[in-house]
């Protein structure tokens, strides 16, 4: 009997990995080819449908940057203050 994939998806904390295979995801959920939607994001080709899918997995992706950056506690970066010695 095969067991069951438990499916555990950890939140990658950098933007990077979350934008990487954008493309293929919106692809997968309307069952195009992911060099359609790439044309679309570029401007080549027009659809409504993959532009409105791009908007919103977008705006997932910067809301689980934002709750991320909450989790871990930091504080935007700070610029570097120097401390000059004094002669």
């Amino acid at each position: 009997m095969a067991r069951a994939k438990s499916v555990s998806n950890p939140t990658p904390t950098n933007l990077a990995s979350l934008i990487r295979g954008l493309y293929g995801r919106v692809a997968r959920q309307l069952k195009v080819d992911p060099s359609y939607v790439s044309r679309v994001a570029r401007g080549e080709r027009q659809s409504r449908a993959i532009e409105a899918s791009l908007e919103r997995e977008l705006r997932r992706i910067m809301s689980l940057v934002k709750s991320s950056r909450g989790k871990a506690g930091r504080s935007p970066a700070k610029p570097p203050t120097s401390k000059a010695k004094k002669k």
